[in-house]
């Protein structure tokens, strides 16, 4: 009996080995595979960042934004087309005025096209603001009124008057500059059931680097703003030279290197303004009179403001002589505040030569003490209180 079972129980203890030895293997061999998989395969957060990141857009397959992008397209190639007829209408026409001028008819690719859009539009330009100085006043109709965009520029530069300090006056825009900066004045006219004594144009900021000639004259149009009374028809242009004041570094000159106080079309300008230059300054190119005389189209706006304005007197704000300058009959004021009268004579092309002797005017030239640093106001109250007394007694008689 024993015999008979030790077989049987060997059988069974062999099939129950050979069962484990085959699941074995298979489990041992599922769980590292199965993590092997799972570490091979992208984490789910990665894959969305991969994706955001490289995966380019495909609108094509967004119907709306494919329809916009159509849009655009079709926009894009319109003005494309348009600017490119447009500068070879400018371009043709710059030929025809000038024959050195060659048209260029081989751009036809859109960086091409685009380029001589440009051009032309910078050439346009140009026609338009020559155009423009050449009659002395604006023919355009711009978007913002070129006055208001100079107080805004004022405003930034001087750290004395704001830009409100500016826009209350409400420049008048006359001309460009070089820039396309705007050449402004504001008049205090006469009251009614009034008869002025005069008429007295104020120029100021002349030279650019004199920050205080500016900013006295804004001060002294404020006085005017509360306590005008009629007595005089006042012209005030608070800077001549915008393009000098405003750019990046301010300079005494104007954009083309111009002292515009060597540029006035005084009868001796022929004759001595370029010797007295080259001989006398050494060529000092703060004191450069241009090339010819009222060369320079701030020189010829001033000019023409004189001839229509007609004033009986005219001052001239500078800086920093710390005098008071006098050109022209009868006498000048002894003093303006602190400011003594000290006579400079006059310089080919110098607005006091050729107001002062050549139109035989009276001109006064007011130095302030410092460029940089506008007077008290009590000062600038003592100095518009003198000026006004003096012309009083000056147009009265």
């Amino acid at each position: 009996m024993l015999v008979r079972v030790l077989p049987l129980v060997a059988i069974i203890l062999y099939l129950t080995a050979c069962s484990i030895t085959s699941k074995s293997p298979v489990g041992d061999s599922d769980a590292p595979e199965t993590s092997v998989q799972r570490e091979s395969q992208p984490d789910a957060t990665v894959d969305v960042l991969i994706t955001k990141e490289e995966q380019p857009l495909v609108i094509e397959e967004s119907p709306v934004l494919n329809s916009e992008v159509e849009k655009a397209e079709a926009n894009i190639g319109t003005l494309s087309q348009g600017a490119e007829s447009a500068s070879e209408a400018d371009i043709t026409q710059r030929a025809r005025a000038d024959p050195s001028v060659e048209i260029d008819t081989t751009a036809t690719s859109k960086g091409e096209s685009i380029e001589l859009s440009e051009v032309a539009g910078e050439v346009a330009d140009e026609v338009v603001i020559e155009a423009v100085n050449e009659v002395g006043i604006d023919v355009t109709e711009p978007l913002v009124d070129p006055a208001v965009k100079l107080c805004e520029e004022v405003g930034a530069k001087l750290g004395s008057v704001s830009v409100d300090d500016c826009l209350q006056h409400q420049l008048v825009h006359s001309a460009y500059t070089k820039n396309h900066r705007s050449l402004a004045y504001k008049d205090f006219e006469p009251l009614r059931n009034r008869e002025p004594l005069g008429r007295v144009l104020v120029i100021g900021g002349i030279h650019g680097d004199e920050f205080s000639s500016v900013s006295v004259i804004v001060k002294w149009m404020e006085i005017l703003d509360q306590y005008h009374s009629g007595l005089f028809h006042w012209r005030f242009v608070p800077t001549l030279n915008p393009d000098g004041l405003l750019g990046e570094k301010s300079q005494r000159q104007n954009a083309n290197g111009v002292d515009l106080n060597r540029n006035f079309p005084t009868s001796d300008w022929d004759e001595h303004a370029i010797s007295h230059w080259q001989e006398v300054t050494k060529k000092n190119p703060r004191r450069d009179p241009g090339v010819a005389q009222a060369s320079e189209l701030e020189t010829k706006w001033l000019v023409s403001q004189i001839e229509e304005f007609k004033p009986d007197v005219i001052i001239s704000m500078h800086a920093p002589y710390h005098l008071v300058d006098y050109d022209g009959p009868p006498a000048g004021p002894k003093n303006l505040g602190n400011l003594y009268l000290r006579k400079l004579g006059v310089f080919p092309g110098s607005l006091g030569n050729y107001v002062g002797l050549d139109l035989n005017k009276p001109i006064v030239t007011v130095e302030l003490k410092s460029a940089g640093i506008m007077p008290a106001e009590q000062e600038i109250n003592r100095m518009w209180s003198d000026l006004v007394r003096w012309l009083r007694d000056q147009l009265a008689s």
